[in-house]
């Protein structure tokens, strides 16, 4: 009977610790790409040290740290207060468990974006623009113009047109949204990166350093379609083999 007990509360402190784990996950998740990352980052590391002290028994630095734990989170709420206020907003708009898109969603998607990119290609239009995958793109997106559009092959056409006002920067996609346009990415400084690459290139291979976004680019130069992933950069695609690659990397995650 004693070992059944024991087995049983092993198995409800692992799903215990599972459960914890992936909230603190998915709570990374939500707040990456903003500064309140920092904040999540920071309290951990206090928390961990907390229970460092206990285990090494100091406990005047302990009742330090649990003194501090209180002034700490009330200037959390005081320092950060537009940024929480926000990020409950949008906690609030979305399901803890995103529903998918259908098959179909996600492959009429990948359709719309190898069709944009082939037209341009023909007509050598720039054109940069970056599929969201799990981590966060909020800092990108706050540099651009909101737009929260439905995805089409012709929106982004449009955007990417020499004279469009809004032609300049890259594009965040998530889902079937276009949700920001005009966007700046970071650039990258990678050494090993070819000299002859233009900014778009190096914008796009950047953001893939600093995120898991997709990075797909046209070039204005030769019409060639390149796409950035984890800081490699594929080029001279061709539309099937975009769809290809797009479909193996991102239609598992939806």
């Amino acid at each position: 009977m004693t070992e059944i007990l024991i087995n049983l509360l092993s198995v409800r402190a692992i799903v215990e610790i599972l459960i914890l784990w992936y909230v603190i996950y998915r709570i990374f998740l939500f707040l990456k790409g903003s500064k309140a990352v920092y904040l999540l980052r920071g309290l951990i590391i206090l928390i961990f040290s907390f229970f460092v002290f206990q285990k090494l028994g100091l406990y005047v630095l302990s009742w330090l740290l649990t003194r501090f734990f209180a002034f700490f989170l009330i200037l959390i709420v005081i320092i950060f207060q537009p940024e929480l206020r926000e990020g409950l907003i949008r906690l609030g708009r979305r399901h803890l468990f995103p529903t998918p898109l259908k098959r179909e969603e996600v492959e009429r998607t990948f359709k719309e974006i190898v069709t944009a990119c082939v037209n341009m290609s023909k007509k050598k239009i720039g054109a940069l623009m970056a599929i969201k995958r799990e981590f966060g793109l909020k800092n990108i997106i706050e540099t651009g113009i909101i737009l929260n559009a439905e995805l089409s092959s012709q929106l982004l056409e449009n955007i990417f047109f020499p004279s469009a006002p809004l032609h300049d920067g890259g594009v965040i996609i998530d889902g079937k949204t276009i949700v920001s346009c005009a966007c700046l990415f970071p650039l990258s400084d990678n050494p090993n990166l070819e000299k002859t690459l233009g900014m778009r290139h190096r914008a796009a291979v950047g953001l893939s350093e600093h995120s898991d976004a997709v990075v797909v680019v046209v070039s204005e130069e030769t019409g060639s379609i390149s796409l950035a992933v984890n800081g490699q950069l594929t080029r001279n695609l061709s539309g099937e083999d975009l769809f290809t690659i797009l479909k193996g990397l991102l239609q598992r995650e939806r």
